[in-house]
């Protein structure tokens, strides 16, 4: 009896972190060639006492993994990193991976073009 109560208890308290926790909301990034700077903003809500984060941010050009920025701490609901790339060119493809503390990931994939 006491297998099963603390079966459903670890089952009911895995079930419960991962309602409180949710992937990234929105990552958005662009990239300025006369710069070579790509600016990206990741929208992830987490309230006032956070007990997830984005934990890592992951920047592919042309599908080559180059930058892995792990972070320990969200200071807001939105935050802006910026990352210094001089190899990037117009039409290569840039991905970057947001990724939550506790549960899931988002995406943002993009080519490069010569900004108007």
């Amino acid at each position: 009896m006491r297998r099963v109560f603390l079966g459903v208890f670890l089952l009911l308290f895995l079930i419960g972190s991962t309602a409180i926790a949710h992937p990234p909301r929105e990552v958005v990034a662009e990239f300025d060639l006369e710069s070579n700077v790509l600016s990206v903003d990741v929208t992830h809500t987490v309230g006032a006492d956070p007990i997830h984060f984005i934990e890592k941010i992951i920047v592919s050009h042309n599908d080559k993994e180059i930058i892995v920025q792990q972070i320990s701490k969200q200071l807001g609901d939105s935050q802006t990193f910026l990352y210094f790339i001089p190899e990037v060119e117009e039409g290569d493809e840039i991905e970057i991976e947001a990724v939550c503390s506790i549960f899931g990931d988002k995406s943002f994939k993009f080519t490069v073009e010569e900004s108007e």
